[in-house]
């Protein structure tokens, strides 16, 4: 697996162009949800939202069926002794909601230059708007997208070069790709290993969101977008069950 440490990221399509992605057709093939806590020894569950104790978030983390098997995929190409790290998956609207309300309030401390519009575009590069309508599904709704790092034979998680979830310009998936910046031996650390999770996850059918090195999709509009695909698998959809808050 040292090979995918050598190979550049490149997205396919560097522009995100979120009313492209929207237009791509639904087809929902009702592939139900799945938990991902009934194989511990592939992967480890580190559910984010649940232990900061957002309003919905749930220990129990699902995701579509066809994600779960190319998560298996993914977890067999592993560096020995490595595995997947997964914080979050399935999210409900409530959850969504108050990520995105955090993250505005985040760019108004930061930027409090900005006007209302401003506030909202800059939180939509990090966060997706919460939607109820079936056309344009939130990508985590639709059981599709799931956030995720490795994790070391020690259990430690790899260097990637900034947290999951920040916020900052660090977090694009090729940050440490570009051509006029000489890197440090820990960026070129990080670099390298954001090359290993970019390159397992998409070598499975995934793809990456390039604002968030920790976000992949697989079915949902975001994927069918960037791989030309006639339409996405994946609509809104929930698990059987709920934990009540």
């Amino acid at each position: 697996m040292s090979d995918f440490m050598h190979q550049p990221i490149q997205h396919p399509k560097p522009i995100w162009d979120r009313e492209a992605i929207f237009s791509r057709p639904i087809q929902e093939n009702g592939a139900p949800l799945q938990s991902l806590h009934c194989l511990p020894e592939q992967w480890v569950i580190s559910p984010q939202y649940a232990i900061q104790q957002l309003p919905g978030a749930q220990i129990e983390l699902n995701i579509r069926t066809g994600v779960y098997e190319r998560l298996l995929g993914a977890a067999a190409i592993l560096p020995e002794g490595h595995k997947l790290i997964i914080f979050d998956a399935w999210r409900p609207i409530k959850t969504q909601q108050a990520l995105f309300d955090q993250m505005q309030r985040f760019v108004k401390r930061d930027h409090p230059e900005y006007t209302p519009e401003e506030i909202k575009d800059a939180a939509l590069r990090i966060v997706a708007l919460p939607s109820t309508d079936a056309l344009r599904p939130s990508p985590h709704s639709t059981g599709g997208a799931i956030d995720l790092s490795i994790v070391d034979i020690t259990g430690q998680l790899l260097d990637m070069g900034s947290p999951f979830d920040d916020i900052t310009e660090k977090a694009r998936t090729d940050y440490y790709e570009r051509p006029d910046h000489e890197l440090t031996t820990n960026e070129r650390n990080a670099r390298n290993n954001r090359r290993l999770l970019y390159h397992i996850m998409t070598n499975v059918g995934f793809t990456n969101y390039p604002e968030e090195w920790w976000h992949f999709d697989y079915g949902n509009q975001n994927w069918a977008w960037i791989l030309n695909e006639p339409q996405a698998h994946y609509g809104m959809t929930k698990p059987a069950y709920q934990w009540t808050d």
